[in-house]
């Protein structure tokens, strides 16, 4: 699906990753970690090319649809990050699979990655381009109980085993609170992830619903504009009207963007690969952000 050239290209020309032979012999866990960052600053999470598309046209994205985006430097949903970072992995030596993950107990609506021998024969790690969330490390499977607490700018996070279910665990101190029956300051479930290997056509008919019918499945990016990318290690997002970022001492800021144009011109500054008509298409498509900037 990816060929050794495109992934070379790929990591060369938009990540500015070379020598990608010589690190994976020397070091595979350093060259992952180096793909997943600089993707994570380069590829932004984002709905605005689904709710910018006519309903009667939305659809999931084909895996040729998924590779132009990545070398438009568009990104996507998990659905189109994390399909494109296995294709991308595997091509160039690595083992990768798919699981499924629950999400703030909305249903089977994630699919996250699990890399296999990447330090030694038999280990697990797990990966994640397809969150909004600053996760860049590789993290290994081999805890008992509960894993290190891992700390990336506002973010805390840790693992922790129920039975057969891992349970991604968050704690920050966000200025605003979504969803709003989650203390965020406190330890909570972001997602339960089953590490049973999976093959994309698992997920399809959820994500093809999440693509194409509003709320189903819990899903809000029918419904919110969401954008996220990551600059110097630090969060710059997008809710509907609410700008989200993190200063210098990595504390999140909130700002509420008043207008109309004054979202879609922050918009074209920050995700530069979007075009006008296609911020203002997903601003109108979107109830909740229409009804903020009473539209």
């Amino acid at each position: 699906m990816l060929s050794l050239q495109e992934a070379h290209a790929f990591l060369e020309n938009k990540l500015s990753i070379t020598n990608i032979a010589e690190k994976f012999n020397k070091n595979r866990f350093n060259l992952m970690r180096e793909i997943l960052y600089k993707f994570l600053h380069v590829e932004p999470f984002q709905n605005v090319i689904n709710l910018s598309t006519r309903p009667e046209d939305r659809h999931l994205p084909s895996f040729q649809e998924v590779k132009e985006d990545m070398f438009r430097g568009r990104g996507g949903r998990c659905y189109v990050a994390n399909q494109f970072m296995k294709e991308l992995l595997n091509t160039i030596g690595y083992n990768i699979y798919y699981c499924s993950c629950i999400v703030l107990k909305s249903g089977s609506n994630h699919l996250c990655l699990i890399v296999r021998h990447l330090t030694k024969a038999g280990d697990l790690h797990i990966i994640d381009v397809g969150l909004g969330h600053a996760s860049w490390d590789p993290i290994p499977l081999d805890f008992q109980d509960e894993s290190p607490v891992y700390h990336v700018g506002f973010l805390y996070f840790k693992f922790v085993r129920n039975g057969s279910v891992i349970s991604r665990m968050h704690k920050h101190d966000k200025r605003y609170e979504f969803p709003v029956n989650i203390d965020s300051k406190v330890w909570h479930a972001f997602g339960d992830i089953d590490p049973t290997p999976r093959e994309i056509d698992y997920f399809k008919p959820v994500c093809t619903a999440m693509y194409t019918i509003p709320g189903t499945h819990g899903s809000p990016f029918l419904e919110d504009l969401t954008l996220v990318k990551f600059k110097n290690e630090k969060i710059v997002a997008i809710k509907n009207s609410t700008l989200v970022f993190e200063n210098d001492d990595h504390q999140l800021e909130v700002k509420e963007m008043e207008t109309f144009e004054e979202l879609t011109l922050f918009i074209l500054d920050h995700f530069p690969n979007f075009g006008r008509d296609m911020i203002e298409a997903a601003i109108r498509s979107s109830p909740n952000c229409c009804k903020i900037l009473q539209m």
